[in-house]
C-alpha cells in the first residue's frame, strides 16, 4: 500500500520565501520548486505529487483556482503565467526555453549561455483552460481564455479563445462551450473567493 505525500500546511507555506502566497493553497511535500522568490501563488491553488516548477530568471505566476496535477514540469525561466480556473492534467510539460536542435549551438545546462541557443519566451495560459495529460507546450506561446487541449498534444503556436485543440502539432477540432462561465458565477456567489 502506498500512502501519498502530505500537503504543506498553510503555516509552513507562509514560511517559504515565495514572492507571494494566497490562502487555501494545497502543495504536496514532494513538489520541487526552484527560485521560489520568483513564484507567486494565488488562492485555492492545488499542486500535486512530483510536479517541478523552475523560475530561475523571470516570474512564475499561478492565479486563483488553478490545479496542477501530478508530474507536471514547468520550466518557467523565461516567464510563465496561468490564469484563474485553469487545469494542467498529469504530465503536462511547459518549456519557456529550448536548446538549438539544428547543430548551430551547443546544448545542455553544463555549457555557458553564450555558447547555447534555441527558442525562448514567456508562456501564458488564460482563464478556464485545460491541458490534457502529457501535453507539451513550447516556448513563447499564448493560450487564450477557454482553450481545451487534448491528451498527448504538442502546442507549438498560439491558441485562440474558446476552442478545442488536439494533435501533434495541435489543430483546432471544434469550438468550446462557454456554459462553464455560468458555473463560475454560481461558484463565486457561493464561495468566499
Amino acid at each position: 500500500m502506498h500512502i501519498g505525500s502530505e500537503f504543506y500546511t498553510q503555516n509552513e507555506l507562509t514560511k517559504i520565501s515565495f514572492k507571494s502566497i494566497g490562502e487555501k493553497v494545497l502543495i504536496k511535500k514532494n513538489v520541487s520548486m526552484y527560485f521560489v522568490e520568483n513564484i507567486s501563488i494565488g488562492n485555492n491553488v492545488r499542486i500535486d505529487d512530483n510536479t517541478i516548477i523552475v523560475a530561475s530568471k523571470k516570474d512564475v505566476i499561478i492565479h486563483d483556482n488553478v490545479n496542477m496535477a501530478s508530474n507536471c514540469y514547468i520550466a518557467g525561466s523565461e516567464g510563465f503565467e496561468i490564469f484563474e480556473f485553469s487545469t494542467l492534467a498529469p504530465g503536462v510539460m511547459i518549456f519557456t526555453g529550448s536548446d538549438d536542435y539544428l547543430g548551430k549551438k551547443l546544448t545542455g545546462a553544463t555549457v555557458p549561455k553564450e555558447y547555447t541557443g534555441g527558442k525562448h519566451g514567456k508562456i501564458t495560459i488564460g482563464k478556464h483552460c485545460i491541458l490534457g495529460a502529457g501535453t507539451v507546450v513550447l516556448p513563447d506561446i499564448v493560450i487564450c481564455d477557454g482553450v481545451s487541449v487534448g491528451t498527448l498534444s504538442l502546442v507549438s503556436s498560439n491558441l485562440y479563445s474558446w476552442r478545442v485543440y488536439a494533435g501533434i502539432p495541435v489543430k483546432m477540432i471544434t469550438n468550446r462551450s462557454k456554459e462553464l462561465l455560468e458555473l463560475e458565477k454560481q461558484y463565486r456567489g457561493n464561495c468566499n473567493v
